[in-house]
């Protein structure tokens, strides 16, 4: 396949921006958009003009029928999402979708088993996949050169309570879930891909600050093969904060703001500068429906992050009562 002819689904400020990553991938080819604000599919062909004869539509199925293109990105709230990939799926598309994949575990697994009877790419756009940083963690700890995860501390603070006020975020019924399976979900995606760890129970805190989803969460985790963790989402604070700490039993990883230290168990530290490799969630998808490249994001992903974040919901229903991680 030379050209990947793709459809956007979602014209909105994010795939706006994921378009002009699209742009610079050669083999790809934007075909249709679909949305159903003519102000936002307005707001799109004039930050990309070169859309502007594509055909637009207000409904994807009707798309999917008319264009039956090779691919379909998809930027909509979260709820649309199960509902977009399987109709692109049976469509004979392959399919790129934005974080959260999913809002629970049974529709994560109805993907997954939709992609494999299709035989198709199915990917969830998590770019840190593609970030250096976190994958020469990832091949320190696979290499066994790290030894064994045995804790994991992570925070992220925003000020998502008042950004998002008045959007589809804050409704339950479009967003399926607040900050924790919204930035969130990076989080919690990119320490379970880098470490390699799945988590086994949780015991979670959320306030909802009188919205009708999580701001604020506090868990704790223990992982399957035994180490221990906290995750902290803070969606009321100000500005952008991240902190990630992995300690392993030869080396400790501290990433801040972006910026990874390792410590190792001599107490030399040094920062890891000038990494090589990565690239974006938009060539790996288009070099992968090419048969180029294996997704480095697939939808399993998506499972392994819901699979916690429902659990973490559960426990908040119960006070912070533990929750067995289900598969």
């Amino acid at each position: 396949m030379d050209k990947v002819r793709v459809a956007m689904v979602g014209c909105g400020g994010f795939q706006r921006y994921r378009a002009g990553n699209l742009a610079k991938v050669k083999e790809a080819e934007i075909v249709a958009l679909v949305d159903p604000s003519a102000e936002q599919m307005q707001m799109f062909r004039e930050q990309h003009p070169v859309t502007q004869a594509v055909p637009g539509f207000d409904d994807h199925k009707k798309m999917l029928d008319e264009i039956k293109p090779d691919a379909i990105m998809i930027a909509t709230p979260h709820t649309q999402h199960v509902g977009q990939i399987l109709d692109g799926l049976a469509a004979g598309a392959n399919v790129c979708c934005e974080k959260p994949l999913i809002t629970s575990v049974a529709d994560a697994h109805r993907v997954i088993a939709a992609r494999d009877a299709a035989k198709k790419v199915g990917m969830v756009s998590y770019q840190r996949h593609f970030q250096p940083e976190y994958r020469y963690i990832r091949e320190k700890i696979q290499s066994g050169e790290s030894g064994k995860v045995q804790f994991i501390a992570a925070l992220q603070g925003q000020g998502w309570l008042r950004g998002t006020k008045g959007s589809w975020r804050q409704q339950h019924s479009l967003s399926g879930g607040g900050q924790l399976n919204d930035s969130g979900s990076h989080l919690i995606d990119i320490i379970l891909w880098s470490t390699g760890v799945s988590a086994a129970s949780v015991s979670a805190y959320g306030d909802n600050f009188g919205t009708e989803v999580d701001i604020n969460s506090a868990l704790t985790m223990r992982y399957q093969n035994g180490a221990l963790g906290t995750f902290s989402v803070v969606g009321n604070g100000f500005g952008w904060h991240e902190d990630v700490t992995i300690f392993c039993e030869e080396q400790v990883f501290y990433v801040r703001e972006g910026k990874l230290t390792i410590v190792d168990r001599s107490d030399n530290r040094f920062k890891a500068e000038h990494l090589g490799g990565g690239s974006t969630p938009d060539k790996n998808f288009i070099d992968a429906c090419r048969g180029v490249a294996e997704c480095e994001s697939p939808f399993e992903c998506g499972l392994e992050v819901i699979r916690l974040t429902e659990a973490a919901w559960q426990s908040m229903e119960r006070d912070g009562a533990p929750v067995a991680v289900t598969a």
